[in-house]
């Protein structure tokens, strides 16, 4: 992965994404400190295999896979209580299983989307990243992509117009695009 390289690129991508992560890893461990840990170790192997790794997706996408993964393996190797009994266990699986199915089904609607937004063309898709990821206001994308207000304006309802056709595919979509929009992240 080219663009990950030099030290400068792995630093803007480490702030951009460590607080997502981290917060992906904390919904499985429901330990802060080891998603802290499972984060942080995901970046050292990231930046020790980055002549090696092939992204064919999102950033994003591929680091919540792998936070993913790296969080149930330290499920995995953590000692059983044995103050639990049966009852509590079995509640405890139950919830488990619950939290593992909702966020795999927020992840793979979160991954929808994102294939949604990568089919916008190049300009309209790079203005509303701008706006709806890295929370710019129409005169800040306008500013730094040195285009108009009006510009910015139509290349957002042509964004929103394209994700509500697609979203009319699959209605279950309107509800992750309406979440996505309405906390101004992806």
């Amino acid at each position: 992965m080219s663009d990950f390289l030099n030290i400068a690129s792995f630093e803007t991508l480490f702030k951009k994404h460590y607080k997502f992560l981290v917060l992906v890893a904390f919904q499985i461990v429901k330990d802060e400190d080891a998603a802290e840990d499972i984060a942080q170790d995901f970046f050292m192997n990231f930046w020790s295999r980055r002549n090696e790794v092939k992204i064919e997706i999102t950033f994003q996408s591929y680091a919540t896979q792998a936070i993913k993964n790296l969080s149930y393996s330290y499920i995995k190797k953590q000692p059983v209580s044995l103050e639990l009994n049966d009852q509590n266990s079995s509640a405890f699986q139950t919830d488990y299983l619950e939290e593992e199915e909702a966020l795999q089904f927020k992840l793979d609607a979160d991954e929808k989307v994102l294939g949604w937004v990568n089919l916008l063309p190049d300009e309209r898709k790079k203005v509303f990243l701008q706006y709806v990821v890295e929370g710019l206001s129409y005169a800040d994308i306008a500013k730094t992509n040195n285009i108009s207000i009006n510009t910015v304006k139509t290349q957002m309802k042509r964004a929103y117009a394209f994700l509500k056709a697609k979203a009319s595919e699959d209605p279950l979509a309107i509800i992750f695009i309406a979440v996505l929009l309405g906390k101004g992240r992806l």
